[in-house]
């Protein structure tokens, strides 16, 4: 097992203990804010990558699309939808634009929000979060400032303002992608959808009756959720994921991360510029297994031995 300490001078999270921590100097710099996957229209931004989701998607479509333009060729229909698409996250979203495009009558299924784990609890927020880490870092490097011709004294921060900030994000974005389908026409059904049998799922919410929808064609689109071993319980206080620790509710004296691959060095990044001193627990002997080795030996020289 591969251990590694880092001090507040470095760049996801599990264990912490201890109250609010004041902040410290540091010298990581913010990696580029990018919002992977998502649609450029629906968030105002210029330029953007699409995620292997948002791609894989809409090969999904194109194939739904070919199957109902075979369909009505062989005059078979009666169903509620061409398209129904269980998820309402980067995929599902992608997914359902590019039905529209296509022509095909399309509805989505969210049992949570809209948005999915990268607006509502990954991407989104977490780069918000380390903007603000890296803004931090610059006004802690009091020789960067004094090159610029500029005096900072003990720079602070608001520990709510800063989880406001990121949770401002995640609903403007949300907002806009849910605008963006309701505007095409894309019906949103709120529910947990279930797959009852060919080309039938209901959905519904618990304590209400179930729809039923029939479909020619059905995108799973459900996303995922953090990792938890067996016999860890989680409290959301001590002992919580990387759902827990973008809320910012407190800023630990230590955390102890286990795992070393880039959502871990992604929490690491805020909390030691928030003040936290952080612990990495790594299962194999090196930081961010599995990873490119000459990314992994910077993030090493970076984080561990600067």
């Amino acid at each position: 097992m591969y251990s590694a300490a880092i001090s507040p001078s470095a760049p996801a999270a599990v264990a912490g203990a201890g109250a609010g921590a004041s902040s410290r100097p540091g010298a990581i710099r913010p990696a580029a804010l990018r919002f992977c996957g998502l649609r450029r229209e629906a968030l105002g931004l210029r330029s953007l990558r699409c995620s292997p989701q948002a791609a894989a998607a809409r090969r999904a479509v194109s194939a739904a699309a070919a199957a109902a333009q075979n369909g009505a060729a062989g005059g078979g229909g009666g169903f509620d939808y061409d398209l129904v698409i269980i998820g309402a996250g980067v995929g599902g979203h992608g997914a359902a634009l590019h039905a529209v495009e296509k022509g095909l009558k399309t509805a989505i299924i969210e049992g949570d929000v809209v948005g999915g784990t990268c607006v509502n609890r990954g991407c989104v927020p977490s780069k918000a979060l380390l903007a603000v880490s890296g803004r931090m870092r610059q006004l802690q490097d009091e020789h960067h400032m004094k090159s610029l011709g500029l005096q900072v004294s003990s720079p602070g921060y608001d520990r709510q303002a800063v989880a406001d900030h990121a949770n401002n994000l995640a609903s403007k974005i949300r907002s806009n992608l849910t605008n963006s389908m309701k505007a095409l026409g894309v019906d949103i059904l709120t529910g947990v959808g279930t797959i009852v049998g060919k080309q039938k799922v209901r959905y519904g919410k618990v304590g209400f009756p179930d729809n039923e929808i029939t479909a020619r064609n059905i995108i799973i689109a459900t996303g995922s959720v953090p990792f938890v071993p067996n016999g860890i319980e989680i409290d959301g206080k001590t002992v919580f994921t990387s759902d827990h620790a973008l809320k910012l509710e407190s800023v630990p004296d230590w955390i102890a991360i286990v795992g070393s691959g880039y959502i871990g060095l992604e929490f690491s990044d805020v909390y030691t510029a928030l003040g936290s001193e952080v612990t990495f627990v790594e299962a194999l002997d090196q930081l961010m297994p599995g990873f490119d080795p000459e990314i992994a030996k910077l993030a090493q020289r970076i984080l561990i031995n600067p």
